[in-house]
């Protein structure tokens, strides 16, 4: 036994001093390239968890089993090296810097550039396979929000809905402020809501004037720039993408219940003197009411106008990409219904795209999308739902007609059915096509000389058709007439619209790139394009169908309405434009940078003498980190460059015919016989010419500490002239007004871009962006009218424009609380009663406080424009794992943001309104200083303002990406099962339905949407 033991223990320590002879330690030092020790690179074993971190002194020690493993070097801002070991135990490494964020290609309009030679300001999106493309964005801009700086995109409300966009301020008071939108590099006519984000690859914004100056006179507003997708391997790529959600309120208000509702309308009859039995229950609810509540009868409206939605997307793409051909197909199909009854959209979009290299020499391609948007069906009423008795019935209680809703459930004729207008006819479709080519050609006489033929082509298509018959006018009280229902026929009525808009575009570009002495870096552009626009439209109309005794055809025989009551309307609208650019782009040694371009315009809508327009552009950059006193001297500086540059923009707006009279037609009755005719309805003005905007900017790009820590910082300052503004005109010429160049406009802003990497080993990354930016604009002049004789240019109050003062003043009185029952000095000298809102003496007739409240007393009260905005998004990989979030917070400080709120601090706004929020309104019993009493009339029309500050959680998605060892056996090369959400939480003192937007409750406007899904992506 003893010796057993010993051959046991003398086999153990020799298989242990075998496996200790097979471990070797590996050692060395990481540099860069100019020698410098690298601090914290990571150094695994491959296909293992072993691994180090390098020390201070870029020194590194490694055990290792096996003497020919592969080391995997890597480290934030260096490419990832790969070494086999091949039985060495010295390996000493330098690491090359990662120029690929320099290097990132960027769409400038008319060409690419990389981003280490902008001087411009130019902003990217990152869409595919990024976590953005994992959130159901139903609208481009929805991807864009709170990523680039000095985009302020609003809420979507509704289904299929398209937010509010503005780049860098309002420039213009009545023209046009949307950006120009580029799709794979040609200007797309379609819009964003007929773009399926599904199919974007990658979104690039020009925002400063010297970026956007290449479009002229089509960019004062910005231009956002969309790249759809591209083949990627040599295989091809089947795809299946898909999510299914639901959809709920951002934030729903805390209506008063049947009992609070009661109460509410007591106090109002109290408020008006009623005491005693006047205020009895059988005095304050009419005979259908009190019935309903003998019954125990309640509806809570908002629940029947409003629903738990949903969200589902399925995508199809086959795509791929060999030596000389290049191919994308896809195939998608949305439907989302909105939270209100009625509110629904359904979405078909089909993308083809080819290109092939046919020669060496010779490059074309071709693409078709198409997509088909139906927002068919009417939403319920949720003004009336708001406002409307809980205390009635949905339908009708006769017998027989319970299928029909009750047009007056509380048998208040004020209040109809919320859901009445829902099962009417009602269709609205818009269908878009578009067609590109083009063919390229590298000219082989002179290397870098490149010529490219772009064409696309174009059309839009709107069909909305709506009829309302007899059923809808029937007093549901009246037995007599659910009986005879065509005794109103008379009434019925319905219309169809059609409207088309065809479209080309077509343009030639030379392009030429050289280096000299691989120091010297120039690209020159020279372009032409023409484009052209035609709009026609159609509606007919009818209504009275007495005679012919039937709707049953509807919308469809419009032409049986009564001859006297049909209506045709038709339009039409041709526009042509035209530009000739010239570019040119200059680098030398990566250091000093210089962009120089000059756009002509020409412009139909204008008169001779004014269709032209003209536009220059100029950006200089300094990339201060390749100089000598910096570079290899300060370790932690990666990149550092300055830019500044100066563009002009301009803004038509003035329509096809703006700058001609127009004719009005009317008719009048000569004896029996009625005669037509037509007039000149507003004078022409041949002198009308482009606005222009004129802009600088200045920027500084950094990147430190191995590109952990990196961003932008941006000033802008930009003035607009010759504003197209409708100018009022003396009456004894017979018209009211003309439009006219007039007045400017600055703005100015601050922008902020910061990433910081982290964490970032070969298990763990996490990256977080901040974006801030600030727009402060003011009207500089407007008439140049000086009335009064001050000696300074008047203000406009009609519109609230105010010299010297930003767009969207507030003017009003100055709220000061609730008149209290206390307040009899102030009851007494302003005349007001307890409950009503105190308003604060500011001024007089004079100009000091003159003991009334009259319309001296309005002044500046704030403004409706943000204070600032920020943004914070977090991206975290762990192993298979990735979270993405973004938080978005819209200052109102400084009095900012501020927005009227009638209907959610006063009460009494709707006359005869069965209830409200359950808010504690004034009464003698429970005073308070901010709502007025139930029955307030709102003497001084005061907006009650009140700001729509938030912060929202307004993207989350959590995804799990297979590995890939998993799924091979089924041919599936990627997999990934995501859950994301959208606006999922929303803080806020805005009482409303939804502060972004800044609606009231019953607004005839939808609340704002909340959604969460869950998605698959998978790759064959």
């Amino acid at each position: 036994m003893k010796r057993t033991c010993l051959m046991f223990i003398g086999a153990f320590l020799g298989l242990t001093t075998m496996v200790k002879a097979q471990s070797i330690t590996v050692t060395g030092t990481v540099t860069d390239e100019s020698s410098t020790p690298v601090f914290g690179v990571n150094i695994v074993q491959k296909n293992s968890t072993n691994g180090v971190v390098s020390d201070f002194d870029g020194n590194y020690a490694i055990s290792i089993n096996d003497p020919d493993a592969t080391l995997v070097f890597s480290f934030l801002g260096f490419k990832s090296v790969e070494v086999k070991l091949e039985g060495r135990t010295q390996l000493d490494l330098v690491m090359q810097e990662d120029a690929s964020a320099l290097d990132e290609v960027v769409v400038i309009g008319y060409g690419t550039s990389t981003r280490r030679d902008l001087t411009g300001s130019v902003s990217s999106i990152r869409i595919e396979d990024s976590p953005i493309a994992n959130i159901a964005n139903v609208n481009a801009l929805e991807a864009m929000k709170g990523k680039v700086t000095g985009l302020n995109i609003g809420n979507v409300t509704s289904a299929g809905g398209q937010p509010s966009i503005q780049v860098r301020g309002q420039n213009s008071l009545s023209a046009g402020n949307a950006p120009l939108l580029v799709v794979d590099g040609l200007i797309y006519e379609g819009g964003f809501s007929s773009i399926n984000t599904n199919d974007i690859a990658s979104i690039d914004v020009l925002k400063d004037a010297s970026a956007a100056a290449v479009y002229g006179s089509r960019s004062a507003n910005g231009v956002i720039i969309i790249t759809t997708k591209r083949g990627k391997t040599a295989t091809p790529q089947i795809n299946l993408s898909a999510y299914n959600g639901i959809q709920t309120w951002t934030n729903k208000p805390d209506m008063m219940n049947p009992e609070q509702a009661l109460t509410f309308r007591q106090d109002v009859y109290k408020s008006g003197g009623a005491t005693g039995g006047d205020l009895d229950l059988q005095r304050i609810l009419n005979q259908k009411e009190y019935q309903a509540y003998q019954e125990g009868h309640y509806i809570d409206w908002f629940d029947e106008v409003t629903r738990q939605a949903s969200i589902q997307s399925l995508q199809l793409s086959i795509s791929g990409a060999t030596d000389n051909v290049n191919y994308y197909l896809s195939g998608n199909v949305l439907d989302q219904t909105g939270i209100v009854v009625g509110d629904d959209f359904k979405k078909q979009s089909v993308l083809l795209k080819l290109d092939t290299d046919v020669t060496s020499w010779l490059k074309v391609g071709a693409s078709l999308n198409a997509d088909i948007r139906d927002y068919s069906g009417r939403s319920a009423n949720l003004y009336t739902a708001t406002y409307i008795s809980p205390f009635g019935y949905k339908h009708v209680q006769e017998p027989g007609f319970e299928h029909w809703l009750e047009r007056y459930p509380g048998a208040v004729t004020t209040w109809s059915n919320p859901l009445l207008g829902t099962e009417l006819y009602d269709l609205e479709k818009r269908y878009n096509y578009r067609g590109t080519a083009f063919a390229e050609i590298q000219l082989p006489w002179i290397n870098g000389l490149k010529y490219r033929f772009n064409y696309s082509a174009n059309r839009y298509h709107s069909e909305s058709e709506r009829f309302t018959d007899e059923k809808y006018y029937v007093n549901t009280l009246k037995i007599e007439e659910l009986n005879n229902p065509g005794k109103y026929l008379k009434n019925a009525n319905g219309y169809k619209n059609n409207a088309t808009s065809d479209s080309y575009l077509f343009n030639n570009i030379l392009s030429y790139n050289t280096s000299i002495a691989g120091v010297h870096n120039i690209s020159a552009t020279l372009m032409s394009e023409r484009q052209q626009r035609i709009n026609q439209h159609s509606n007919l109309s009818a209504s009275d169908f007495e005679e012919v005794g039937s709707t049953a055809l509807g919308v469809h025989a419009l032409e049986l309405g009564n001859n006297e009551k049909r209506n045709v309307n038709t339009g039409y609208g041709k526009l042509n434009q035209l530009a000739y650019l010239f570019r040119v782009n200059y680098n030398y040694n990566n250091k000093y940078h210089g962009t120089f371009s000059y756009r002509r315009d020409g412009y139909s809508g204008f008169a001779p003498g004014n269709k032209f327009g003209d536009f220059k552009a100029l950006g200089l950059g300094w990339t201060i980190s390749e100089e000598s006193f910096l570079k290899n001297k300060i370790d932690f500086i990666d990149h550092l460059k300055l830019r500044l540059s100066y563009g002009e923009n301009g803004n038509p707006s003035v329509g096809s015919y703006g700058t001609l009279p127009r004719v009005g037609n009317s008719s009048y009755v000569f004896g029996s016989e009625t005669v037509n005719t037509a007039y000149q309805s507003s004078l022409a003005n041949a002198g009308l010419k482009w606005e222009q905007t004129n802009a600088t900017n200045l920027g500084l790009d950094f990147s430190i500490l191995r590109d952990r820590v990196s961003g932008s910082v941006e000033v802008y300052d930009s003035k607009t002239t010759n504003l197209l503004m409708t100018r009022r005109l003396p009456i004894m010429t017979g018209y009211g007004s003309i439009l006219a160049n007039i007045g400017e406009i600055n703005n100015k802003g601050l922008e902020v871009n910061l990433t910081t990497v982290n964490i970032k080993n070969q298990d763990f990354s996490w990256e977080t962006t901040f974006t801030y930016w600030k727009n402060k604009n003011k009207i500089v002049s407007l008439y140049g009218i000086d009335a009064d004789g001050d000696g300074v240019e008047d203000d406009d109050l009609g519109n609230r424009w105010f010299i010297g003062k930003s767009l969207g003043a507030i003017y009003d009185y100055t709220f000061d609380g609730i008149v209290q029952t206390e307040d009899v000095e102030y009851q007494e000298a302003y005349g007001a009663r307890p409950g009503d809102v105190k308003f604060k003496d500011i001024s007089g007739p004079d100009g000091v406080p003159d003991g009334k409240i009259t319309t001296d007393d309005r002044s500046i009260i704030g403004y409706s424009k943000p204070n600032f905005t920020l943004n914070m998004s977090n991206t975290l990989n762990y192993k298979n794992f990735n979270l993405y979030f973004n938080f978005n917070y819209i200052d109102g400080g400084n009095n900012h943001y501020l927005a009227g709120n009638r209907k959610g601090l006063m009460g009494a706004l709707v006359p005869n309104a069965s209830k409200w929020l359950n808010l504690p309104y004034w009464t003698p019993e429970r005073p308070s200083n901010k709502y007025p009493r139930p029955d307030y009339n709102n003497p001084y029309g005061y907006g009650f303002y009140q700001s729509h500050s938030f912060i929202r959680l307004q993207d989350l998605t959590i995804g799990y990406t297979f590995d890939k060892k998993l799924i091979e056996k089924a041919n599936i090369s990627n997999l990934k099962i995501y859950a994301s959400g959208k606006n999922l939480l929303t803080i806020s003192d805005w009482i409303g339905w939804d502060p972004e937007s800044a609606t009231q409750i019953g607004e005839y406007s939808l609340p704002g949407l909340s959604s969460f899904t869950l998605g698959l992506d998978v790759t064959f």
